[in-house]
């Protein structure tokens, strides 16, 4: 998934106007849990939405067959209440709960996957392709075969969903985990602004209560399947981009849970600030769409001129990255480019028919202002205008514009070069290489590689070490032909006190299901001090 490099709530009132009813107010119930969000107000769509805040959120409202567990992330049984596969590993058989419903008390059919999956293909949009393992998917989404019976999924009975695949696939279960995977509510299957229509009926452990546009207000939905496990009555979920101001409302105790979002010097429990590697990478992308930056010789040859070493510092990265994929056990033979090379480079210009860089065009340069995008667009301006004529323009956007800017601007020649960060969606190598493969919605890039996605193909009858051998030799010409430029990997960062919040653990993905939240003891924060027998408290 896509994470925004940095919030803008351009739709909300100005967020000093909310400090009396939120910083310095009291909590309209005790069993209210606050999230501030460090973004604007998300897209509730699961098919369009793209973001992780939107990921988060969505663990509220929206269930698929299968959730993340919140400690490990393994699948566990959701909506489903069986399920089996083939010996082949293709056939999936889905036995839907009887018990599972909509929080309108209308029942969760086999049927109303089927056609929010088909929805999803005929959308075609950023996560359609995570559904290109599914027999006649991609030929479907793509428009190679319009006819939407060739898709083979299935509702065989009210409550049976078959799904068949074209190749096996080891992580499907933990695909299924995504949102892009949950029903929509069948009124909602030609609706085009979701936000527009709430409360509308959804499956989840929570339900529409209230929305404006500077929160949400959900409530426990009481036609869960699960709902005698859902402890927590209300969630709200307010949406910001002043880190001071989000940092009081937790001092305050008038917020729970800071979601990327806060000034963490400011904060006064310590502890409560959660800091996790997570399965993400920044990285820079060329536009492999059009001329000369189509040709993987330019491209490297344009890396090889770069200072890694300086790029990547270790003073300003935790964990610098030279390749897309976090290293995973049993995955790590991939390899980028990590050092620069002159002569090589000198070398590939020339038999691309640059010689020295002659001839090439003007690099344009895109990215969200920051003093480190800044830091890095410098590097890359002085070692490429070292090459005799030719200039580089660094173009910076303002952060709340950037994505939408380079949307409408990717596969034109506009555009040289630009940034963003994933997260994987599943802990799987795949989670980042599929999205590299000329079809995928998610390829902004527009790279287009016949050796790469040879030896992607030929992982997909793989297994074991064989299988991500094959899947290193797949990145490793990624990164060799230089279509990506990893910077970094990243963390996860929140505030929140896991000792007053149960149910919230630290893992990869950094993703945290609502349903498991539960509130336990309050920690004593700095500036508090309780009395003998509890019964009140000041400020010291």
């Amino acid at each position: 998934m896509k994470t925004r490099y940095i919030a803008a709530a351009t739709l909300l009132l100005p967020l000093m106007l909310l400090v009396p009813a939120f910083v310095f107010g009291q909590s309209e119930t005790t069993n209210e849990f606050v999230t501030v969000y460090g973004t604007s107000i998300p897209e509730f769509d699961p098919h369009k939405a793209i973001f992780s805040s939107e990921a988060q959120l969505f663990t509220a409202i929206y269930e698929g067959l299968f959730s993340y567990d919140p400690a490990t992330l393994e699948p566990v049984n959701a909506a489903v209440a069986t399920w089996s596969k083939s010996k082949d590993g293709l056939t999936y058989i889905f036995v839907i709960k009887n018990s599972a419903v909509w929080s309108d008390g209308s029942p969760l059919t086999a049927s109303d996957f089927r056609d929010s999956w088909m929805r999803m293909l005929k959308l075609n949009a950023d996560y359609a392709t995570f559904f290109d393992i599914i027999e006649g998917a991609e030929e479907f989404r793509t428009g190679k075969d319009t006819n939407p019976a060739h898709v083979n999924i299935e509702a065989v009975s009210m409550k049976t969903l078959v799904v068949r695949l074209k190749r096996p696939a080891a992580y499907f279960t933990r695909l299924l985990c995504h949102h892009a995977f949950a029903p929509i509510h069948p009124s909602m299957l030609a609706n085009d602004n979701f936000s527009k229509s709430i409360p509308f009926p959804v499956n989840g452990p929570y339900r529409f209560e209230k929305f404006s546009e500077d929160e949400i207000v959900l409530v426990k939905n009481e036609s869960y399947w699960d709902k005698d496990s859902v402890s927590i009555e209300r969630m709200k979920m307010l949406f910001s981009e002043d880190d001071a101001i989000a940092s009081t409302m937790f001092n305050n105790g008038n917020a729970h849970w800071l979601f990327g979002i806060g000034d963490y010097d400011s904060i006064l429990m310590e502890e409560a600030i959660q800091v996790n590697p997570v399965f993400s990478t920044n990285y820079w992308f060329f536009n492999c769409s059009v001329k000369p930056w189509s040709d993987p010789k330019v491209r490297r040859a344009l890396a090889l001129l770069l200072p890694w070493n300086t790029i990547r510092s270790k003073e300003v990265y935790s964990v610098p990255a030279t390749t897309l994929v976090l290293p995973l056990p049993g995955y790590s033979k991939a390899k980028g480019i990590e050092t620069s090379n002159k002569t090589e480079a000198m070398q590939l210009l020339a038999e691309a028919g640059y010689p020295e860089g002659k001839g090439l065009p003007a690099i344009q340069i895109f990215y969200a202002d920051s003093k480190e995008n800044r830091r890095i667009v410098s590097l890359f301006k002085s070692a490429w205008e070292a090459l005799p004529g030719l200039t580089v323009q660094g173009l910076s956007l303002h952060p709340a514009e950037y994505y939408s800017a380079i949307a409408e601007m990717k596969n034109t020649p506009e555009m040289t070069l630009a940034h963003t960060t994933w997260i994987g969606d599943f802990a799987d190598p795949e989670a980042f290489l599929q999205m590299w493969t000329e079809n995928s919605p998610l390829n902004d890039a527009g790279y287009a590689s016949a050796e790469f996605s040879e030896s992607l193909a030929k992982s997909y009858g793989a297994e074991g070490t064989e299988r991500m051998n094959l899947l290193a030799a797949a990145e490793t010409i990624l990164l060799q032909q230089a279509a990506v430029l990893p910077i970094y990997h990243g963390f996860g960062v929140s505030v929140i006190d896991i000792d007053y919040i149960e149910g919230w653990y630290q893992n990869a993905l950094d993703i945290h299901p609502y349903k498991y939240f539960k509130f336990g003891t309050p920690s004593i924060q700095p500036n508090i001090a309780r009395s003998s027998n509890h019964t009140h408290s000041k400020d010291i």
